[in-house]
């Protein structure tokens, strides 16, 4: 069956895995338009969340390998929300690589073939509110002493602030993004200080006013997202 970790190991190169890979994406988004997949009557579904978070598949030595196997994943943390089916590792493993495919979108036209692709990825963070994921394990970090997933989450911060500001350098003709990139990622963010309760701490407030200070003069962003950056901005914490 498709939905499972034996369907993406049986692959005799790259190109049948990411043959193999659009097909799951494919029946993950199909069965979670109509609500009909179920995971806790999919055991498949969990070694395929395994699977596709694994090293051999998400850091590939190809990079279509790698955008198709975030995208696939997108998939499952919406199957999932709102608790995700990975170690902490493997989150932090998945936000690496779903970082570096959304920093794509800074230099990528809307024409080009890629950037649907690199759209979807940050839909699916806005509307899943995926980034909250990193949220929670920055509490649980708070009492180990450990920093992995606060440097996580500025990184992303960084990128989707600068990906939606961004202009089309690939393209060569000065035009920015659209503005449903620019939304999507103030929304994303937006979940994320959400998340804090007033409590954010100064590594992401330094992000996200560094990130608009460097911003274009004509950006306004929505006033609910301007409204939560002034409130971090005023109680941000360690």
């Amino acid at each position: 069956p498709v939905l499972s970790a034996a369907y993406l190991e049986k692959t005799s190169n790259k190109n049948e895995l990411i043959r193999r890979l659009r097909n799951v994406t494919e029946t993950l988004s199909a069965a979670s338009e109509d609500d009909s997949l179920d995971p806790t009557t999919h055991p498949g579904l969990l070694s395929l969340s395994t699977a596709l978070a694994s090293t051999a598949v998400l850091e590939h030595a190809d990079k279509s390998v790698r955008l198709h196997a975030v995208l696939a994943l997108m998939e499952v943390f919406y199957i999932y929300a709102p608790e995700p089916p990975f170690e902490e590792a493997e989150i932090l493993r998945i936000f690496g690589q779903m970082i570096r495919q959304l920093g794509n979108l800074y230099a990528t036209p809307s024409t080009a073939a890629n950037f649907e692709l690199y759209y979807r990825i940050l839909e699916q963070l806005s509307e899943v509110k995926i980034g909250v994921v990193l949220v929670d394990l920055i509490r649980t970090e708070r009492d180990s002493g450990d920093a992995d997933a606060l440097e996580g989450l500025c990184t992303l911060v960084r990128t989707l602030l600068t990906c939606s500001n961004g202009t089309r350098v690939a393209s060569g003709d000065g035009t920015v993004h659209p503005p449903e990139v620019m939304g999507h990622a103030e929304a994303a963010v937006a979940a994320c200080i959400e998340e804090f309760e007033g409590s954010v701490p100064i590594p992401v407030v330094e992000e996200l006013l560094t990130c608009i200070g460097a911003g274009p003069k004509a950006t306004v962003p929505n006033p609910e997202y301007a409204r939560l950056v002034a409130e971090a901005g005023g109680g941000g914490n360690k």
